[in-house]
């Protein structure tokens, strides 16, 4: 470029406009570089499943209500936005209850992850039987697998913790992360941290050990391990948009087609056709496999191979008086074998209460996953009578009805991280290599939380501006 001469507006076109597409676009706007950003989303709203509603002055989240905060992603943006001062912690409560032959009993004191590190608890626990708990401590004193071959998390905790394990903890505890069957769950995907764990002894000697040791300090800000937005998380969303320049989102605007043509990209709409030198893609990998099949059919079936589930979430609100005996805790987890169609269920109101109206209990009951999707997909109506019916029955609430209720259904939304899902990963890295400029985030790819959204989206940016020198610093060129 010769001196004096201006460097010339870099065109970049992000698809869909959820957490990781808007991260994408602020961070490329914020760098100040000759930039020229359009966020195209299909749906009248930006946001994805961040959803904020309210029903008679109670805020709650159709979609995930916290974000981690030992993950600094999400923190750290919502910092940057000057939202800092509507950040509020859970509430001191922190149990969670198993739901075990139609009876609550509390989560062992101690347990993290899947493993404890407090002994006296779990040796007094009802919740495995003394078989069960002698397998779990004998835990340490099994094999390290060594071959290297990917494993489902099912046979990953059957084969160092027992099947008791499985049924009563891991299934309904970790898989509900992902909405999905422990079965076909990944673990070096969705919990590379129990491969390390085993590896340094196994997850029992790793969680006692860190427990005696390397306890984490208290957070001096103060902040609990979850956290939200008082006025609700779409407040993130909204921040975002207003740092983007006028005009530069597009809703309503479904993506049809992204084409190359004369050494450009091409994104087709209905109503118009968008030039770019480089396109982000934070779609779901379902929707993009449909609007790539023109441009590279092998990149297309390689994102068809990631299946999705379907998910609902049901926000009930109920009179205090119409709940003879509050329940404690965050909520409860049910397992399968409890014939409910609630999987699992938070006491929003007792989680984060510095968001509760008075007077009132909020139970967020959770619907559906992997094998349990027709739950999910059937008719509204139909849903929220059977999830009214669970809650009824777990809480002994003697037919009482709720003051609102609210449902919505997140139809194959949820990306799975399957057995071999690194080498699915490999293999579309491999595809993006002809394709120089085509970036991919989101979460159906190497993370389903907000951090994890957060994170791909700052890195979609980074790409951009790497150019073509990306693939030399990257694990997988091309996704982000």
């Amino acid at each position: 470029m010769r001196p004096g001469r201006p460097t010339p507006t870099k065109r970049v076109i992000v698809l869909g406009g959820g957490i990781s597409g808007l991260v994408a676009a602020y961070e490329l706007v914020k760098r100040g570089h000759p930039i020229e950003v359009t966020v195209l989303e299909a749906a009248p709203v930006l946001g994805g499943k961040i959803r904020s509603e309210a029903i008679d002055g109670q805020t709650f989240e159709t979609g995930p209500d916290s974000f981690l905060t030992t993950k600094p992603e999400m923190l750290e943006l919502v910092r940057e936005l000057g939202l800092e001062g509507d950040l509020t912690g859970t509430g001191p409560d922190a149990g969670f209850d198993i739901l075990l032959g139609g009876r609550f009993v509390p989560m062992p004191a101690g347990m993290n992850l899947i493993a404890p590190t407090r002994i006296l608890p779990f040796a007094l626990t009802p919740l495995f039987t003394p078989s069960a708990k002698l397998r779990m401590a004998l835990e340490p004193l099994r094999p390290v697998r060594r071959d290297g071959e990917d494993e489902s998390l099912a046979d990953f905790t059957r084969r160092r913790l027992g099947a008791e394990a499985l049924e009563r903890l891991v299934g309904p505890m970790l898989a509900g992360i992902y909405a999905g069957d422990p079965e076909r769950m990944s673990v070096r995907s969705t919990f590379p941290q129990l491969l390390e764990m085993e590896k340094k002894g196994g997850l029992v000697k790793s969680m006692w050990l860190g427990w005696l040791g390397t306890k984490r300090p208290a957070r001096r800000d103060g902040l609990t391990t979850f956290v939200t937005l008082k006025g609700g998380l779409s407040k993130v969303v909204d921040a975002l948009q207003r740092r983007l320049p006028p005009r530069s989102v597009r809703t309503d605007c479904p993506v049809q087609a992204v084409r190359r043509r004369d050494g450009h990209w091409e994104v087709v709409t209905p109503n118009a056709v968008f030039e770019a030198d480089a396109v982000i893609s934070a779609l779901p990998a379902s929707a993009l496999a449909d609007v790539i099949e023109g441009l590279d059919p092998e990149l297309s079936m390689r994102l068809r191979e990631i299946p999705f589930s379907s998910t609902a979430t049901s926000v009930l609100i109920y009179d205090d008086k119409d709940i003879p005996n509050k329940p404690k805790g965050f909520g409860f987890l049910a397992p399968k074998a409890e014939g409910l169609t609630v999987t699992a269920a938070t006491y929003s109101s007792a989680k984060f209460p510095g968001r509760a109206v008075p007077g009132r209990t909020t139970v967020r009951a959770f619907i559906g996953g992997v094998g349990r999707e027709a739950d999910a997909e059937s008719a509204i109506t139909r849903l929220e009578s059977r999830v009214r019916a669970d809650i009824d029955k777990v809480l002994d609430l003697k037919g009482a009805a709720p003051l609102a209720q609210k449902t919505t259904r997140w139809i194959k939304a949820n990306p799975q991280y399957e057995v071999g899902h690194s080498r699915r990963l490999d293999r579309i890295s491999s595809c993006l290599k002809s394709h120089q400029g085509l970036i991919l985030a989101g979460a159906s790819y190497c993370g389903v939380g907000l951090p994890d959204g957060v994170r791909s989206g700052r890195r979609a940016a980074e790409l951009v501006f790497a150019g073509s020198r990306r693939s030399h610093d990257a694990v997988r060129p091309g996704l982000a």
